[in-house]
């Protein structure tokens, strides 16, 4: 039988380093794969309206901006990630 009551879905929060050093909390929303490429769609916790596309390069994570974001939001919402 199936569980009636499942656990809610726990959000991820991870601590990202700003360039100044500062440590800040954020929500992974979605990690995906697009192009070759590992991206993290995630959400300031102290800020919700800071909502960063980050791309895995080199075991580091970098800020994804202009054309690329434009592009990988799309097909994001396309469902044309996997």
């Amino acid at each position: 039988m199936p569980d009636e009551n499942p656990e809610p879905e726990v959000a991820k929060s991870i601590t990202l380093i700003d360039e100044s050093g500062r440590e800040r909390q954020f929500q992974l929303h979605d990690a995906f794969d697009h192009e070759g490429g590992v991206y993290y769609l995630v959400e300031n916790i102290d800020d919700p309206s800071q909502v960063l596309l980050l791309r895995e390069v080199d075991g580091a994570l970098e800020t994804v901006e202009g054309d690329e974001f434009q592009q990988v939001i799309t097909a994001l919402e396309k469902d044309q990630v996997e």
